[in-house]
């Protein structure tokens, strides 16, 4: 159970902190920095650091288990990703978990969008891992999701489909109406989204569902995620935005 809880935090930080910038000038920066809790207790904190210049963005997000959690489960994880500012298209992707309970995992991703493939490379605790598979459209976590945040009508419904290395998956964005929201950065006005995460395959299940709450102004900051999986909620706030 302690293990699964670990996972849940991976995931739920990864999909705050992919939900970024709206528009890219041609040269840019941004720093979000979110606090994580579990159940109301301190789990973790992250960081998400974006650049972009001459037509491509780099993106890097980083996570530490805190508080409660830290004393039985210690997790540090870094996403790395760089895309087109252009198209949105992917060009690499890393994943890099170290824990004292979870294996030690890297997985590498390299798009070839001309070919439309993605050339994949794992090391989980020791096992290696490389392969090549057609990427028919498919976008890394980071790129995906930037690519729903410069969709121009935020009412309608949005979808995208992602791989990480290892699982497909389809998310799912669901507009909600506005509400005003208070997050440790202040008291602002949001527009609210429901989430929803499906592994792809032969029989579609959902992997996780949840709340998004971004700043409704030309920013489009994440302000505050909120997710319920079996183990209890999870809550991401806004501490901090460095434009």
């Amino acid at each position: 159970m302690r293990v699964e809880v670990g996972k849940i935090l991976i995931v739920t930080l990864a999909i705050i902190a992919f939900w970024s910038l709206t528009s890219f000038a041609k040269e840019n920066s941004e720093i979000l920095r979110y606090e994580v809790t579990w159940n109301g207790s301190k789990a973790g904190h992250g960081d998400v650091t974006m650049k972009s210049s001459d037509g491509k963005a780099s993106v890097t997000a980083q996570a530490v288990s805190d508080g409660a959690i830290k004393s039985f489960l210690e997790i540090w994880s870094q996403i790395r990703a760089t895309f087109s500012t252009r198209n949105f298209l992917p060009e690499s992707y890393r994943f890099h978990l170290k824990s004292n309970l979870l294996r030690s995992e890297v997985v590498d991703l390299s798009f070839d969008n001309k070919k439309q493939t993605v050339l994949v490379n794992k090391n989980n605790g020791g096992e290696l891992e490389s392969h090549s598979e057609k990427s028919l459209g498919l976008r890394d976590p980071i790129s995906a999701v930037y690519l729903l945040r410069n969709q121009k009508d935020f009412h309608k419904p949005m979808f995208v489909d992602i791989y990480d290395g290892k699982d497909k998956a389809r998310l799912h964005v669901y507009p909600d109406g506005t509400e005003m929201v208070r997050v440790k950065a202040g008291n602002l006005e949001a527009l609210r989204m429901n989430l929803r995460l499906e592994r792809l395959g032969k029989e579609p299940r959902e992997i996780a569902k949840g709340k998004l709450w971004i700043s409704n102004d030309e920013n489009r900051i994440p302000l505050l995620l909120t997710s319920s999986p079996i183990l209890g909620k999870i809550r991401f706030e806004l501490v901090q935005a460095q434009m």
